[in-house]
């Protein structure tokens, strides 16, 4: 099953369960999907390092959705 990621960039005073869209400093979605969840999370890493993003104190916090779900999701708003 296809997966997207999401990166949360929080900072290091914020605790990983509290680390989501509202407290983030970052929020980035990948555009393509990845295959499996393990996919999704390798690649959701590798887009986080790349992105730049990432100071000092900061770490990423990786979200993935399954792919089904952001299409169900633009087709009812389309409707």
């Amino acid at each position: 099953m296809p997966f997207f990621a999401v990166i949360a960039i929080c900072l290091n005073s914020t605790p990983v369960e509290k680390c989501r869209e509202a407290t983030s400093v970052h929020w980035v979605t990948i555009a393509e999907p990845s295959n499996g969840l393990a996919g999704c999370m390798r690649a959701g890493m590798i887009a986080a390092v790349r992105s730049r993003l990432l100071r000092g104190g900061d770490y990423p916090k990786i979200f993935c959705r399954p792919a089904a779900a952001e299409t169900d999701a633009v087709a009812s708003r389309k409707r």
